[in-house]
């Protein structure tokens, strides 16, 4: 049986857990459209969380990018935070394709848009990560374009992780055939 992969991209207030918090999470599988969930204040996170922990359980396998050095801590602090347990999602395989790219390609800059470029894979030239901040600030002061910007840009990242994970795909058989054989 295939294992049921589900690329992760978060969408948080700060790069450090304890002075941020998260406000949105995209999950894409390999084919079809991504779903966004969103905190639309700081107050919604816990059953943001929640909601995110319930979307993960049906998927074997997250792929993300920066995932292990960024997503994944990210994530754990937010649920150690309020109390919730992590180790359902923690327990998963996981792929992190930064880590791929760096540990298998030759290339002159592992971030996603250059790896994207590398690939001719196209990018919405929109808002980046780092301004989900100060967009997350407009939105809680009633913005509601800033909450959608915030939603297109996560779904942008999901799409092009998705196809950088098709890209990518034969380098990482080995992981993925042992995601199967213990789903």
């Amino acid at each position: 049986m295939a294992a049921k992969i589900v690329i992760l991209d978060i969408e948080t207030t700060s790069l450090e857990a304890d002075a941020g918090v998260l406000v949105g999470a995209g999950l894409m599988s390999v084919v079809g459209p991504g779903e966004y969930l969103e905190a639309r204040r700081t107050s919604e996170e816990k059953s943001l969380l929640l909601k995110l922990s319930q979307r993960l359980e049906t998927y074997d396998v997250m792929v993300t990018w920066n995932g292990r050095s960024f997503d994944i801590p990210f994530l754990t602090t937010r649920f150690m935070k309020h109390g919730l347990d992590p180790r359902p999602f923690l327990r998963k395989a996981h792929i992190d394709l930064a880590d791929v790219v760096k540990s298998r390609l030759r290339l002159t800059f592992t971030y996603l848009d250059h790896v994207c470029d590398f690939f001719q894979i196209d990018r919405k030239k929109g808002p980046m990560g780092l301004d989900v901040p100060h967009l997350y600030v407009r939105a809680l002061e009633g913005d509601r374009k800033a909450l959608l910007s915030i939603r297109e840009h996560c779904l942008d990242d999901l799409g092009a992780t998705r196809q950088v994970f098709l890209k990518l795909k034969p380098l990482v058989e080995q992981q993925l055939e042992y995601a199967e054989g213990q789903s």
